[in-house]
Formats: C-alpha cells, structure tokens, sequence
C-alpha cells in the first residue's frame, strides 16, 4: 500500500508536466526531460509513463507523451471545455436532429467520451464510452487527418474491413487512404451510409496550440439521402471544432 500511495503522487506529477509540455515550444515530453523535472530516475520515470500510457491517461507519439483519451474524456465532462463542448454538442443536436460527440482515438478505434442525444437515438450505441471502428466513421477519418499512409496502414494492418460497416464502407486500407487524403483536404469528414445504412456523419479535428489533433467533433443525422442541410451541418461541426480548440 505504500508503495502505491508513494507512486500515486509521482504519477500525477507526470501527468501534469504532460500537459505543460505539450504547450511547450521545445515539443512534448520524453521520458529524460520528465525525469529530470520531476526529480526521479529515468527507471522510475519511464516505469510510471508506461503504466500510464497502458491504462489511456497518457499516449505515447514517438519519444514524446501528451495526454490521453482517458485523460482527455475527464476534461470532456468538467471544467470550462467541459462546459462548452456540452453547450456546443446541445446546439447541434437542437439545429440539426444530431446525436452530436467528443471523439478521441483508441487503438483502431474511436472512443466517444461526451455525448449529447437526439431523440431519435438508441441509447444503447449512441451514449458516451460507445466505441465504433476507425475506418467508417467520420470522427476516425478526422483524428486521422495528419497520419502518414505508413501510420494508417500500421494501425489498420491486423483489421478484418468485412462485416463492419454500412454499406458504403472501406473494404481495404488503400479505399480508407484515398477517402482521408480527400477529407482531410476539406478539413472536415463527410460519411454517408459508411458506419450504418441512411445516416450521414460529419466531423472535423480538435488541434492542440501546437497543432495536433487530439479530438473530434462529430454529428450523426439519418435520412442521409433526403436532407438539404448538409452544407450548414458541415459548416456548423467545423466551428464547433474550432471553437473548442480554443479553450485548449
């Protein structure tokens, strides 16, 4: 018990020079600048960040950490971004009939960690904490914007495209880089029929001050086919987007 009670309070020291440094010129963290901030060994160090990187508070990018999807899913919930995401998410879900989301990447991926509802949503997949598949939905195609085709291919590499999906879905890695590329030079995702038959997502990244993706915004409408908003819904996701990286 000790020695928990001894790692908890260096662990939270971790974590918020993570979050200092990601606003830090010189980059990210890595294990020796951490360490030798924090006055631990470089053993220590990297055995803490490991364990916080395994349990989603912290991600690894390379030899630098940021904060996680965990870490990132607290600070949807509480606080002043916490507020206006949810302020932000109610007005789409109010304009546009959308079941409205904070999206971050897990793995393959994409964890949901706010949500707000329409009414038209079953609770059961559409509620915060649901995971969906990178590769058909509109979040997974935004936090994925800055991947290199090396990155994409990696992550997918081990994935089974068949079975998930609407049925407008990428059925290979090379189908899901050809629709990134053209995504991500609009700035926003537009999916339609991809995750479910008839519904239409919309997305759009949440960067950092550094410029990093760390988030997505997005709105899931049905009746994708007849709707005659679809220009004022990607209008509004990309403010919303730009809107809360601000509060970063």
């Amino acid at each position: 018990m000790d020695a928990v009670m001894g790692a908890l309070p260096r662990g939270l020291g971790l974590v918020e020079r993570v979050v200092r440094g990601e606003l830090d010129s010189r980059g990210g963290p890595g294990v020796v600048r951490l360490a030798r901030e924090s006055g631990l060994d470089k053993g220590q160090a990297s055995r803490l960040l490991r364990d916080l990187a395994d349990s989603g508070v912290l991600a690894r990018d390379g030899h630098e950490f940021r904060a996680g999807g965990d870490l990132l899913a607290v600070a949807a919930q509480a606080g002043p971004w916490g507020v206006e995401s949810r302020a932000l998410l109610r007005a789409l879900v109010i304009r546009f009939g959308a079941c409205a989301y904070v999206d971050v990447l897990r793995g393959a991926m994409v964890l949901s960690v706010r949500a707000e509802l329409a009414a038209w949503a079953e609770f059961s997949w559409a509620r915060a904490g649901r995971l969906t598949p990178v590769w058909c939905t509109g979040a997974g195609r935004a936090l994925l914007f800055d991947r290199s085709r090396e990155e994409i291919a990696g992550l997918l590499g081990g994935e089974d495209f068949i079975g998930a999906g609407g049925p407008y879905a990428p059925r290979t890695v090379e189908d899901l880089l050809l629709r990134v590329t053209a995504d991500a030079a609009l700035g926003v995702a537009v999916c339609e029929a991809e995750y479910d038959d008839d519904v239409l997502e919309v997305a759009a990244p949440v960067r950092d001050p550094r410029g990093d993706i760390v988030a997505a915004v997005s709105a899931v409408v049905p009746h994708a086919a007849v709707r005659d908003d679809r220009d004022e819904l990607v209008a509004a996701v990309g403010d919303a987007a730009e809107r809360l990286a601000r509060l970063l």
